[in-house]
């Protein structure tokens, strides 16, 4: 009997919980169940927190909050340095393992994305394949996540935000009312720090309050237009954006993104994460055999504008030290030092095979240094063909320049 096509569609939204603190904890199980935070931990502590764990929640400390002020609030409180390579490690891990429930996947973060399992199960079985890819993240990969049951991506990443830890909500438009309109506005994804205000001087507080204001003008005015219809679609549960996944055999762009918890404007911090990102995108290119012509970044910034930037190469590229050289600079050429970001993105289109690249060599070349750096090439590439993709990194701070500490 032929299983007839659904009407409406099944999004999951998986979004792994502490993910910087739950890795910390996979290589250092000590770490368990003590309140910890990832910091860099300067002699002034005035570093801010990357992630802080439910334990150290409890004592009120908070992501963006200085080391020093929760310190004051915790004296025993764990801080770990961050390892941005083994958050790509375990990334990497954590999609491989959803590739194997369906390929239609959007990766929205190092430790978020969507699904569409509407072909994978039907609208009775969704609760129970959320359960089996939480209990097998958990049990299997020591990953906590939480997970939202949508017919749309919005209200997907708003159930899985509803329940944490090890969360799993659904949310059917007809619970609009009753579950998303009670949330206090500042809940709502794509209100920032500088919207959240401004919809509260004109007596918005909840999503509830913006569904019912009765002064459209004001509100246009107050957000902006495109602001404004977004708000009132995603409010009322309308959101007809597909779930942006590809396939290996039509790739026309590879990208990979980061949304911050919270906003972030340290150079620093917003650099180190585009470098995992950089390093991602770079060895998707390798394992495809593709080279890109054409790389760029993507900067959300808190105020919800966006910017994408890139920068053409007469010759492709997929090697990981050129590829951040080039992300590196066009994110000096285009970031102001302060703004504060929402999220960031590395994406490569434009793209060639080994065969069809060409190397342009002329007489003021180097021939014994390129034909070092050509062996010196094939051997990394043969050792994390066998030992992994992560066996040998090349780190961030070797070639860094000098920056202030956060």
């Amino acid at each position: 009997m032929e299983t007839k096509p659904l009407s409406y569609k099944i999004i999951f939204h998986i979004d792994m919980n502490c993910f910087f603190a739950s890795c910390e904890r996979i290589e250092d199980p000590s770490l368990v169940g003590k309140p910890m935070v990832v910091a860099h931990n300067d002699v002034f502590r005035k570093s801010i927190i990357l992630t802080a764990s439910y334990e150290a929640r409890k004592y009120g400390i908070y992501t963006t909050m200085l080391v020093k002020d929760a310190m004051r609030l915790c004296p025993s409180l764990t801080i770990v340095e961050p390892k941005f390579h083994l958050y790509q490690k375990q990334s990497k891990i954590f999609f491989d393992y959803l590739y194997t429930i369906t390929p239609k996947i959007e990766i929205t973060s190092i430790d978020e994305g969507y699904l569409d399992v509407t072909e994978v199960v039907s609208g009775a079985d969704a609760l129970a394949l959320a359960q089996k890819i939480q209990d097998e993240l958990l049990q299997t990969y020591h990953l906590p996540c939480s997970i939202g049951i949508a017919p749309n991506k919005f209200l997907a990443k708003m159930a899985s935000d509803m329940k944490k830890p090890l969360g799993i909500t659904i949310l059917r438009k007809r619970e609009i009312q009753e579950k998303l309109w009670p949330l206090p506005i500042k809940a709502m994804i794509g209100v920032g720090k500088k919207t959240e205000p401004r919809l509260q001087a004109i007596g918005i507080q909840t999503i509830k309050d913006l569904v019912n204001f009765q002064d459209q003008a004001l509100l246009q005015k107050t957000v902006g237009t495109a602001m404004y219809e977004y708000l009132l679609e995603r409010a009322n549960g309308q959101d007809n954006s597909e779930v942006n996944y590809q396939t290996d055999d039509e790739v026309s762009s590879i990208s990979n993104a980061h949304t911050f918890y919270v906003n972030v404007n340290s150079p620093k911090v917003i650099k180190e994460t585009l470098k995992v990102l950089s390093n991602s995108v770079s060895n998707r290119l390798m394992n495809r055999g593709l080279y890109a012509s054409n790389v760029g970044i993507q900067i959300r910034f808190g105020d919800f504008q966006q910017i994408n930037r890139s920068r053409g190469l007469v010759d492709g590229i997929n090697d990981s030290d050129e590829f951040w050289s080039v992300i590196e600079d066009i994110f000096d050429d285009y970031y102001d030092g302060y703004s504060e970001v929402r999220l960031v993105g590395v994406f490569a289109t434009r793209f060639v095979t080994s065969k069809e690249k060409t190397k342009q060599v002329t007489i003021f070349d180097d021939f014994d240094k390129i034909t070092k750096e050509q062996q010196l090439t094939k051997i990394l590439g043969a050792i994390k063909d066998q030992y992994g993709q992560t066996s040998i990194k090349v780190g961030y701070y070797k070639y860094e320049k000098k920056e202030e500490e956060v």
